[in-house]
Parts: C-alpha cells; sequence; structure tokens
C-alpha cells in the first residue's frame, strides 16, 4: 500500500513540475507561499510554555513498550478507515490522469458497412450497392491558454492532498491505538485496586460479623461494613465492564475481531519533556496543513481553468484508411470553437469553481488555527498535569501512612475497625486517582507528539 502511495505521489509531484512550465499556470510553489503569508501569524514561540529543539519522529519509541509497538504496526496494516484512506489517493490518481489524458492525441479506428437496395425485388443483386470503411482517426485540442494544464495542475495538487490526507490518517491512527492502549493499562490497575479493595473490606466483614456473634462488636458496624463491602463490589464490577469494553474497542481500532483477548498491562510513567520547535515549522510538517494548502493551490487552478473556458478552443484531427468507393481516405480537419452564448454556464461554473476557493482558503485557516490550539492545549496540559501528578503522590503517601497509623491504634484498642477502613478507602481511592492522571499525562504525551507533527516513524 505504501509503495503504491508512493508512486502516485511521484506522479503527481511530476505532473506538477511539467505542469508549472505551462502557459498561463502559476507554480504551485509560488501559491503555497502565498497562502502561508495569508494564514494566521504564528508567533516567535508557543505561548503555554517552550522546550528547545527541533521536533523529533519516532515518537513511539519514546514509550518503550515493544506491545505498543506491535500494536500500531498490526493497525497499519488492518485498520479499515485507513484501507479508505489509501482507496482515496488512487482515485485522486485515477482523475488526475483523466485530466492530464485531455492535453494528449487521441487515437482511435471506426468502420462501417452499408448494404442498400433501389429496387423492391430485393433477390435482384444486381440492384444491391455496397459501400464499406475503415480508417485510423488522430484527434487533439491544442492548449493554446493553459486550461487544460491548469485542470491538471489542479488535480496533482488535489492528489498531494490526498496522499497528505492519508499520512495524516497513519499519524491519527498510531496516536489513537496508543491511547486506547494506555487507556487499557488504566482500566487493568483500577479492576487490582478495586480486587484488593474488596478483599480486604470482606476480611472485615468476617471479622465484625464474627464479633457481634460473640457479644464483643455491634449490628450497626456489621451493616456498615456489608455497605462498603457492596459499594466496593459495585466499582470492581463497573471497573471490569469498562475494561472489557476498552479492549474491544483497541481489537477493532487495530482490525481484529472483537473478542476482550489483548492483555493490558500497566503504566509506566512519561520521561523527559519534548521539543515543541517554533509554531511556523507546523506549517510544512504536520500533514493536515500540508492538505490544506495543497487545497487551496488546486481551488486556485481549477478556477483559472473555468475562466479559460471564456476563450477559443481549437481541434485538428486526421483521418486515413480505405474506402470502397474511394480506395482510400485521408482527411486533415480543423475546428475552432468560440463560446458566444450559453446562458450563463461558464460564468456559473467560474462562480462555483471561485467559491470553492474561497471555502479553501478559510478551511485552511481553520486548519491552522486548530493545530495551535492543539499544540498550545497539549503543552499547558503537560504542565497541569505534572503538577497534578505531584499533589496525587503527596495524597498516596499521607493517606498511606494516616491508614498505617489508624490500624497500629485499632490494634491496642483505640478507635474502630470502620476508622481502619475508612483511611484504607481513602488511600486506594487515591492510588486510583494517581492512575488516571498517569494515563492522562501518557495520552497528552501523545497528543503533543501528534499536534507538533512529528512521525511515529
Amino acid at each position: 500500500m505504501k509503495k503504491r502511495i508512493a508512486q502516485i505521489g511521484l506522479s503527481a509531484l511530476t505532473a506538477l513540475l511539467l505542469a508549472g512550465c505551462a502557459n498561463n499556470v502559476v507554480p504551485t510553489k509560488e501559491l503555497t507561499a502565498e497562502v502561508k503569508a495569508t494564514g494566521p501569524k504564528a508567533p516567535a514561540r508557543f505561548r503555554s510554555s517552550y522546550v528547545g529543539g527541533k521536533v523529533r519522529d519516532g515518537w513511539l519509541r519514546s514509550f518503550r513498550d515493544p506491545t505498543l509497538n506491535r500494536l500500531v504496526a498490526e493497525a497499519q496494516k488492518g485498520n479499515p478507515d485507513l484501507r479508505v484512506a489509501a482507496s482515496r489517493v488512487e482515485r485522486a490518481a485515477a482523475m488526475m490522469q483523466l485530466t492530464h489524458s485531455g492535453m494528449m492525441p487521441q487515437l482511435g479506428v471506426n468502420s462501417s458497412f452499408v448494404e442498400r437496395n433501389w429496387d423492391y425485388n430485393y433477390n435482384d443483386r444486381d440492384d444491391r450497392h455496397y459501400r464499406g470503411s475503415a480508417y485510423f482517426g488522430l484527434s487533439w485540442e491544442p492548449d493554446l491558454w493553459g486550461r487544460v494544464a491548469n485542470a491538471v495542475t489542479s488535480d496533482a495538487e488535489l492528489t498531494v492532498a490526498t496522499i497528505a490526507d492519508y499520512e495524516w490518517a497513519r499519524q491519527s491512527l498510531s496516536a489513537n491505538t496508543a491511547k486506547a492502549w494506555f487507556l487499557l493499562g488504566s482500566d487493568k490497575q483500577i479492576v487490582d485496586f478495586y480486587t484488593r479493595l474488596v478483599g480486604i473490606q470482606k476480611k472485615a466483614q468476617r471479622i465484625l460479623e464474627k464479633r457481634a456473634k460473640i457479644g464483643q462488636g455491634n449490628m450497626r458496624d456489621v451493616h456498615m461494613i456489608r455497605g462498603m463491602v457492596a459499594e466496593a463490589r459495585d466499582g470492581l464490577q463497573a471497573a471490569r465492564a469498562a475494561k472489557e469494553q476498552d479492549t474491544r474497542a483497541l481489537e477493532t481500532l487495530i482490525g481484529r475481531y472483537p473478542s476482550n483477548s489483548i492483555k493490558a498491562r500497566n503504566l509506566r510513567a512519561v520521561n523527559g519533556r519534548v521539543p515543541s520547535g517554533v509554531p511556523a515549522d507546523l506549517l510544512n510538517r504536520r500533514p493536515d496543513i500540508i492538505a490544506a494548502q495543497y487545497r487551496v493551490a488546486s481551488a486556485f487552478h481549477n478556477t483559472e481553468a473555468m475562466r479559460l473556458l471564456r476563450l477559443p478552443r481549437i481541434t485538428i484531427g486526421i483521418n486515413l484508411g480505405y474506402d470502397s468507393i474511394q480506395q482510400s481516405l485521408a482527411k486533415l480537419i480543423g475546428g475552432l470553437f468560440m463560446p458566444i452564448y450559453d446562458a450563463g454556464a461558464i460564468d456559473a461554473k467560474i462562480a462555483a469553481a471561485s467559491a470553492d476557493q474561497k471555502a479553501a482558503i478559510a478551511n485552511y485557516r481553520k486548519v491552522v488555527l486548530r493545530a495551535f490550539r492543539e499544540v498550545e492545549n497539549a503543552l499547558a496540559n503537560e504542565r497541569h498535569l505534572a503538577r497534578r501528578y505531584t499533589y496525587l503522590n503527596t495524597m498516596v503517601r499521607e493517606y498511606k501512612t494516616a491508614y498505617e497509623m489508624t490500624d497500629k491504634n485499632y490494634k491496642i484498642g483505640q478507635g474502630t475497625i470502620l476508622d481502619v477502613l475508612q483511611a484504607q478507602s481513602k488511600w486506594i481511592n487515591a492510588q486510583i486517582l494517581r492512575t488516571q492522571v498517569m494515563k492522562e499525562r501518557l495520552v497528552n504525551r501523545v497528543n503533543l507528539h501528534l499536534a507538533l507533527g512529528g512521525s511515529f516513524k
């Protein structure tokens, strides 16, 4: 698939190079430079935070997870949406070839046979007349004004844009696979936490029920612990259901049957900081921005092609062949067509193309602004989530200490078992919350890599 798309990309770039040499065709490079100049102005550095250095490729390796690498590779081969994106590239290439054929001579063969009878007596062979002919026809419409060249350039630019869409789909798929894998790891750890909580509280329930039977406890504590066990079991069941659904979602994403068979692993903390480069680099790096740039250029050249419909068209044809009466056939045919009145058809085509051009320019601005927003949000979240993770580490440590002290006091007759269980519940819930923030940090790190335009390869 990738080899085929690379071949299509080479064909599109070749078409752009050749068409750029034709008359009345503005080179694509000049157009894309103008598009960047008219887009949103990029600041010298990102406002949320700044980490010096060039944006890195190969971000997938930074997570040091062989299982994740395998899942991403499987998704690249099996995801149906990515195959749809590849099919769109092939269709764009076919349309480019169709338009390009309008610049080339057309060669065909034509033959005919006619039998006529001038008498009602059809059986009289002397009254039958035959005429047959066969010839090759060559026709060509010189592209004097660059109409077809502009149309070819428009299609070639649209093909490049579609290839950029495909690359953006590949990067987005890798990012979504990584985020789904991290979500699954978070689910696993939360299930483990709830499993521990249920086990601890069931043990406490048995102790309180035995004490109540021998008159050393009270039924209020028994009812309270039974409710806490049920609450913990409900949380465990919900966590298991979420884990199963997220597993099937990941399997579907990578192209597998959703059998709930992928085994999750515990999360790993994020490492280091990510170089963010400068905002202006996004215009040359992110595939979705590149696609928007080429769509503006494509709309411009399509508008030019529509405007050139007003100019005359010249056709040249040559017929060479055999005729049963003339014995040979040779004709040179020339034609000229100049539109005079078409009930506004050409004007309507120009208006439609101009509207498409305006929409492409507006869409480019939207895509660039969205890219800047995504980077700024991801950089800001790096800072916010890092601080939250620090606070949650403190929370886990302090709640653990409080639980250990409460448990120690209970063993020497100070406090109740419910005090121990409540302190323990706070400690475990703090661990669950810390796990969720750890997952959010990993997901945000993936979002940052994707927003910056770094390739996962």
